[in-house]
């Protein structure tokens, strides 16, 4: 079904919601209405306690996307650019928020902004077709946001080379510095990431939702808070069950 005429789709079936970018014709590029509703489309899943999971997926068989549509950076407003960023920033933290688990199907190009909510989900599959670059430096802006949480997820070595160079990374490359949960055929990456989030629903879904919250606290405290953090949490777990 499709959701709104801005090119995200949505499907909800046995507890996991499927969005997908439609912009094919533009490099699945994405504009502002397009974070808006990928923003209100993870809200409402997290909200959702039939919502298990949910893929993020592309359509039109080229690339996963292009990233941010440049058009929206044809000026030189500060304040329209620190806007636009922040609004990517939102997709990121609603995806990091979300209470179900997320997990990224990516074939073909993903790129800037893309790489970047990529980078927040829970579960990356790439396609053997898949490549990943972080042009900003090249057109003279740096990375932002959750290219600050790269070296986490691929190491500092290889985040540092990606975000400096600018140059392309072969799916080979990020699967082995650790950024993709595996690296299948491009027909099979869906059904794979579909199965990491079929996995996580043999467990409660707020114990999940609470062990997300914990990713975030470990991520961004520091390790005497965290540890504190840890143990306050899983009290909880057990106060909401002999509730």
């Amino acid at each position: 079904m499709r959701q709104t005429q801005h090119m995200i789709t949505q499907t909800h079936a046995d507890g996991i919601v499927t969005l997908t970018i439609d912009n094919a014709s533009k490099a699945n590029a994405l504009t502002a209405a397009m974070l808006e509703e990928l923003v209100t489309a993870f809200e409402a899943a997290s909200a959702e306690e039939s919502v298990r999971g949910v893929l993020l997926t592309s359509a039109g068989g080229g690339g996963f996307s292009a990233g941010m549509d440049t058009a929206q950076f044809e000026h030189s407003s500060a304040v329209r650019a620190a806007a636009t960023i922040a609004q990517l920033g939102r997709v990121c933290e609603a995806v990091k928020d979300c209470e179900a688990p997320v997990a990224v199907a990516l074939t073909g190009y993903c790129v800037g902004g893309a790489l970047e909510i990529a980078a927040a989900a829970d579960f990356r599959v790439g396609g053997r077709s898949s490549w990943y670059s972080m042009p900003e430096v090249r057109i003279g802006i740096p990375s932002v946001l959750d290219a600050v949480n790269l070296h986490r997820v691929m190491g500092w070595t290889k985040a540092s080379e990606l975000i400096l160079t600018g140059n392309r990374f072969s799916a080979d490359d990020m699967d082995r510095c650790g950024f993709l949960n595996a690296l299948v055929e491009d027909a099979e990456t869906e059904e794979r990431a579909l199965g990491y989030l079929r996995d996580t629903m043999a467990s409660d879904r707020a114990v999940i939702a609470q062990q997300k919250r914990l990713f975030r606290t470990w991520k961004n405290a520091f390790e005497r808070e965290a540890l504190a953090d840890s143990q306050k949490e899983f009290a909880l777990a057990f106060a909401r069950r002999n509730g």
